[in-house]
């Protein structure tokens, strides 16, 4: 079954949860989509409700255009989940992209009333530190060796030249995003922040995980697992263990 919270194109809910379950919200990678975190989701019902964000541009939201500005797409997701807000504890986890699109959002949430327990990011640079890679990507090709760097998508996938026509752009606009993308130095939320990142990911080092420290006005914690920008393709055990940390504590 598949959800839209509260009618909002903005968020799935692939399973139910027990009454009083904390939520979990989940932002895709750049070119990514809400499916992503269906096995997630499968994994951790119904001891949390697990909430999928779609961003414009993708999936049932083809037709659509795709926002090529971080902060608009924070404030699309923060207006649904602030919709639907109720007494249970909410957490935000973002992976790359999505961790800057969720920093944008617990912001927005905050000066709501409507802070977030925690803040989970991984695979991303601090909001505050410039992006390695600038707009620039101009040609499908260059996108495709990118993608396949790395390793995040499926060999068939990037070989099928028909699927491609329709990733790409979405591709494009996402990264577009995430390269004019700087925060202040002084943003910050007031929620504890976990960073977990990769040893061997090509766009983010320890030192641009660490600078997340600086964004909290609460607790700061970074891990380091083995393993390139979609680590955590090959560490799902740990991320439910960091996932339940943040929204079973006190």
């Amino acid at each position: 079954m598949t959800e839209q919270l509260e009618d909002s194109p903005w968020m799935r809910r692939y399973h139910d949860s027990a009454p009083g379950a904390p939520r979990l919200v989940c932002f895709p990678f750049a070119g990514g989509a809400a499916s992503y975190f269906f096995a997630l989701s499968q994994s951790l019902r119904p001891a949390v409700e697990v909430l999928a964000v779609q961003y414009p541009g993708r999936q049932d939201r083809i037709g659509e255009a795709c926002l090529e500005n971080v902060p608009e797409l924070a404030a699309g997701v923060a207006e649904a989940v602030a919709g639907a807000a109720d007494e249970r504890p909410l957490v935000l986890f973002g992976h790359s992209m999505g961790a800057l699109v969720a920093f944008e959002t617990a912001i927005a949430l905050s000066e709501r009333g409507l802070a977030p327990r925690a803040l989970l990011v991984s695979a991303s640079r601090s909001p505050s530190v410039p992006a390695r890679r600038d707009d620039g990507f101009t040609t499908d090709e260059e996108l495709i060796s990118d993608l396949r760097e790395l390793n995040g998508t499926d060999e068939q996938l990037l070989r099928n030249a028909a699927l491609m026509e329709v990733i790409l752009p979405m591709v494009r606009a996402d990264y577009r995003a995430v390269a004019r993308y700087r925060s202040s130095p002084d943003a910050h939320v007031p929620c504890p922040i976990t960073v977990l990142a990769g040893d061997q990911d090509p766009l983010v080092d320890e030192s641009e995980a660490l600078a997340w420290g600086r964004h909290t006005a609460s607790d700061f914690r970074l891990r380091l697992f083995s393993g390139g920008h979609f680590f955590l393709d090959e560490h799902r055990d740990q991320l439910h263990k960091e996932i339940g940390l943040l929204t079973t504590g006190p």
